[in-house]
């Protein structure tokens, strides 16, 4: 529904549709898992000289 005085304006092709909601999302996950992969593997290095064995009681 159009309200009075409004101009609908024009669409998206279909290369800035698929750029817009495919390939943003997937640049910006691979961004966010790349920092979130870097920083967990400074952590586990910290964590593994006093690693702890907890699958067996002795």
């Amino acid at each position: 529904m159009i309200e009075d005085g409004t101009m609908a304006g024009e669409g998206l092709t279909v290369l800035q549709t698929i750029t817009y909601f495919v390939g943003a999302p997937i640049l910006l996950f691979a961004v966010i898992s790349f920092f979130a992969y870097v920083s967990a593997k400074e952590t586990r290095k910290k964590s593994k000289k006093g690693s702890v064995d907890l699958t067996h009681i002795d």
